[in-house]
């Protein structure tokens, strides 16, 4: 057996801040916030790019679902389609034992109110990632593991199916987005319950507007607003449009030019390494995937130098 990966984590989930209500976290399908009981527990874990882990109101700290990525609500002033980035965010709430969670009229990313709140639950945390973010697999409850607060956890596949996350993924409402940070057992479990939704046509599967066989052809970032594609190359498309660009002619060899920010490295099916701009094509018929998003395994950005 090789040796333990993830650190549980002990604490209690957050969405909003209850002497903030106004500025509070805006919880999506794939992210949400966390205070640990110990913080140093938190400042332990490994940093995949040398960012230190982002400290927040109250102490709390926003994590991000490992190996999922959700349909945007909120980015960059943008959203992909709302029902289904809703239904993925409500899945998440629901799961965590929020209850009933209430809106913001004025701000609908906000929450208004929470039924329980905050609520006790755990992560199996895999490290900081690039953003400052906790990298986790995530439980409600009381974790019945064996171990201490802080000490490692060997994640074998039932353990993983435990997780919200892997729960978010056979709902069908979130794609998979798997990195070499991630056990390769793991990783092939992702794949199977990803591709058992898709087959069993849950949640975003009939409506997924990208694939590989059907493209599409955006002129701009209201175009993608409606549509249901990887979010990872939503948010590559969202921030090329904000250049001013009103078409795709000049998408591809605007990824290609960050190696860092845009192209992400990756190992492709084939067992080759690449990049993203290997996972999409670009044709007069639109933007195409040349292979199914899980089947990629992407590095973690490259660790900062100085």
């Amino acid at each position: 057996m090789s040796a333990p990966r993830y650190t549980l984590v002990r604490g209690q989930f957050y969405v909003l801040y209850p002497d903030l209500p106004r500025n509070g976290p805006e919880p999506d399908g794939d992210t949400v916030s966390f205070l640990p009981d110990d913080d140093d527990v938190v400042r332990r874990l490994r940093r995949f790019s040398r960012v230190p882990a982002d400290r927040r109101h109250l102490g709390t700290y926003a994590v991000r679902f490992e190996s999922i990525d959700a349909l945007e609500t909120h980015f960059a002033g943008h959203h992909q389609e709302l029902g289904l980035a809703r239904a993925a965010r409500d899945h998440m709430l629901a799961s965590l034992g929020f209850g009933a969670v209430e809106f913001s009229a004025t701000n609908p990313n906000k929450v208004a109110s929470a039924e329980h709140h905050p609520v006790p639950g755990y992560l199996l945390a895999n490290g900081i990632e690039s953003n400052g973010r906790v990298l986790a697999l995530v439980y409600p409850g009381e974790p019945d593991l064996g171990v201490a607060d802080g000490h490692r956890v060997f994640v074998d596949t039932p353990l993983l199916d435990a997780s919200v996350n892997a729960g978010i993924v056979r709902a069908g409402l979130a794609y998979g987005e798997l990195y070499s940070t991630m056990p390769l057992v793991l990783i092939h479990r992702m794949r199977e319950l990803v591709r058992e939704a898709r087959a069993a046509s849950a949640g975003i599967w009939p409506a997924e507007t990208v694939t590989t066989t059907t493209p599409a052809l955006p002129a701009g970032v209201d175009d993608l607003s409606t549509m249901v594609m990887f979010p990872k190359l939503y948010r590559r498309l969202v921030a090329y449009f904000t250049t001013g660009a009103t078409d795709l002619a000049g998408f591809d060899a605007w990824v290609r030019a960050d190696p860092v920010q845009r192209d992400d490295r990756a190992l492709l099916p084939t067992g080759e390494s690449g990049h993203l701009h290997d996972l999409y094509e670009v044709t007069p018929a639109g933007v195409r995937l040349t292979y199914a998003p899980e089947d990629v395994v992407f590095d973690t950005d490259p660790v900062a130098v100085g």
